[in-house]
């Protein structure tokens, strides 16, 4: 496929949004947003061209994807040429440009609040901000793109959790909390460098968690979400970090029915794609056996399986929330499990109405 055919193939479905339309630029086939040009192509060399701000101009080419735009021997600050056709970059790109170009987000203010009701997508520069941090893992960098951090990454992340949440409790268990605030179902993008000076300052990702019980995300059963700057990581677990709850975790795996319980759900979704994490100890704890289903995860003091996947196109939009929702339900069994053996008054995890609850032991 050419880099014209690819252009193409890509700018087609953004016509869906009317705002968008074909045009020309200095006789190169372009499209604009608005009546703002976004986008182009260099029919002589095939390359992709998008409007960008100047320093991601400046960074595209310092990283070797882009080169300078400059069909006169001026170059053009905030035109970018990227000369290797790649679908997925030519795709991110393309969508990035688009949202620099289209209207801004308006500023909360008197008489103009901001909507916090509803979840729309994530925004290109979201995505090329966690892309940015984890090439740059600084303080610097940090800095400088705080804003794109909090009004494209960490705002939107509240209404997703609601919308989100909201999903969860439907269709996985109605005791699920999502709580859209920091010690709730988000984390804290900086890492703590105090107890691990070895870390870097900032994690390039966004985690999100949605709990069953009345301690946290930390140490209840839940169901967890991460994205970074390339995949989606979905899934369920619990860290089981109180002797309480360690306690009651192997006293389920005591039974060899419960265990065996445990053991069809996780094994179902590993032959769906998902990854088991791997043991925290070397033998299993004294009184349990190391042999089949309760040996696979004796040797767990708590466990997380977790399903990866490339960013799907819905992540810029609202439809992520059901795309998101339509992949953890599947892990449903494993927190049913989690929620009911790990509860300190056993009871049950509260499955979504009309739905039959996990078998109890």
């Amino acid at each position: 496929m050419t880099g014209e055919e690819l252009f193409w193939d890509l700018v087609e479905p953004m016509y869906t949004d009317p705002a968008v339309q074909r045009s020309t630029m200095m006789g190169l086939p372009c499209v604009r947003v608005d009546g703002r040009f976004f986008a182009s192509l260099d029919r002589r060399t095939q390359a992709l061209l998008v409007k960008l701000p100047t320093a991601r101009v400046g960074q595209l080419i310092a990283d070797g994807v882009g080169e300078p735009f400059a069909p006169a021997g001026r170059a053009f600050r905030e035109w970018v040429a990227i000369p290797q056709p790649d679908r997925e970059r030519w795709q991110r790109l393309l969508t990035e440009a688009r949202d620099h170009a289209g209207p801004p987000t308006p500023e909360a203010g008197p008489g103009n609040p901001a909507d916090t009701t509803a979840f729309g997508g994530f925004s290109a520069a979201a995505v090329a901000f966690l892309a940015g941090l984890e090439r740059d893992n600084s303080k610097r960098y940090f800095d400088t793109h705080r804003r794109t951090y909090q009004q494209q990454l960490f705002e939107p992340s509240k209404t997703f959790v609601v919308a989100l949440g909201a999903e969860l409790r439907r269709r996985v268990s109605e005791g699920l909390r999502a709580e859209p605030r920091i010690g709730g179902s988000l984390f804290r993008i900086a890492n703590d460098l105090r107890f691990a000076k070895d870390k870097p300052p900032y994690k390039p990702h966004l985690d999100l968690a949605f709990w069953q019980g009345d301690t946290g995300p930390r140490s209840d059963p839940s169901l967890i979400l991460r994205i970074t700057p390339a995949e989606i990581h979905l899934g369920a677990g619990v860290f089981a970090s109180t002797s309480a709850a360690r306690d009651r975790y192997r006293t389920a795996l005591h039974d060899p029915a419960l265990a065996a319980e445990l053991d069809t759900a996780v094994t179902t979704l590993i032959a769906a794609g998902a990854e088991l994490s791997e043991p925290t100890r070397t033998r299993p704890p004294a009184g349990l056996t190391a042999t089949g289903p309760t040996g696979r995860f004796a040797v767990r003091d708590g466990f997380h399986i977790v399903h990866r996947l490339p960013h799907p196109q819905t992540i810029t939009t609202a439809r992520f929330v059901a795309w998101c929702a339509d992949r953890l339900v599947p892990f449903g069994p494993v927190h049913h499990w989690l929620a009911r053996r790990l509860s300190p008054s056993d009871r049950p995890p509260n499955p979504p109405s009309g739905t039959s609850p996990v078998r109890r032991g």
